[in-house]
């Protein structure tokens, strides 16, 4: 049902900092936004693929992942199988429509205030991407979800959205809705949310060059640079305001039509080169 991973619209304590981040760390491309307290950015052809939103008093909006649907009628389909599984789906009005920028939109808000806004036609640029640094992106890429009810999640993502199972790792798992390896993924957590924006990069230069780029900046890594064994692609991640992590990945597989495999809860499935996170999602300590 999802054709695509349209957005991630993250609430924010501070704008102004958020924004900064995105832009001059990230490497994302600023997009005018006629609302005041909000702040979009490019990374490829989308109109925006990061909405950051002033959170009122840290209150008010959390995270929510754009899922982009074919057309109406699969936008009606998928809304009515989460009232069947009991999900109170809001539609969006025009002005929410506006806001996210697309021609119609539902939305459901899961367990930790993470939200998944199912849209149609989102706008797309006719300008290329130009990212303020050169950092080599190509295009949002994936996301990781944090839950504490993997099972019902991921029931929740193939049973309704459509998504495919391609390897697990541990109670989690990897997730594919289109020809790559993945493009979510869902890992056993003690909270519920949004863990990680990912971009794609042009190769390995740039998830090297970006080690180094975040050490000169005084940025956490968190993870890698380092290859996930299930889908051989290069990662690094890096932590950003309001604890939300952000990563460039690179040279992941396509999907193939096998069995899913299985990979042990330990650091050595989520890096193959031996790197080891500080995220107990990825098998860390703190």
């Amino acid at each position: 049902m999802i054709e695509k991973l349209s957005y991630v619209r993250l609430g924010v304590a501070d704008l102004a900092r958020s924004a900064e981040f995105a832009e001059r760390i990230v490497g994302l491309e600023p997009v005018a936004a006629e609302e005041e307290g909000l702040a979009l950015f490019r990374s490829d052809f989308r109109d925006h693929a990061l909405a950051l939103v002033q959170r009122d008093g840290g209150d008010g909006e959390g995270a929510s992942l754009g899922l982009e649907l074919r057309d109406e009628a699969a936008l009606a389909a998928v809304v009515e199988r989460l009232v069947a599984r009991g999900h109170q789906v809001w539609r969006g009005s025009e002005a929410d429509c506006a806001a996210r920028r697309c021609r119609e939109m539902a939305g459901v808000r899961l367990r930790g205030g993470l939200s998944l806004e199912l849209v149609v036609r989102p706008l797309s640029s006719g300008w290329r991407y130009h990212g303020p640094r050169d950092a080599g992106i190509t295009g949002f890429a994936s996301v990781v979800i944090a839950s504490t009810e993997v099972e019902a999640d991921i029931a929740l993502w193939c049973e309704v959205l459509g998504a495919k199972v391609t390897d697990y790792i541990g109670e989690g798992a990897y997730l594919a809705i289109d020809g790559a390896h993945h493009r979510v993924t869902i890992l056993p957590s003690d909270r519920d949310g949004l863990l990680e924006m990912q971009f794609e990069v042009e190769g390995m230069d740039q998830v090297m060059q970006a080690g180094y780029f975040m050490q000169s900046h005084q940025v956490p890594v968190v993870a890698g640079p380092g290859r996930r064994p299930a889908s051989g692609e290069l990662f690094i991640g890096f932590r950003g305001p309001d604890e939300m992590l952000f990563g460039y990945v690179a040279e992941g597989e396509a999907r193939d039509d096998r069995l899913a495999r299985q990979f042990a809860p330990v650091p050595g499935s989520f890096c193959a080169w031996g790197s080891r996170s500080v995220v107990p999602e990825y098998g860390g300590e703190p």
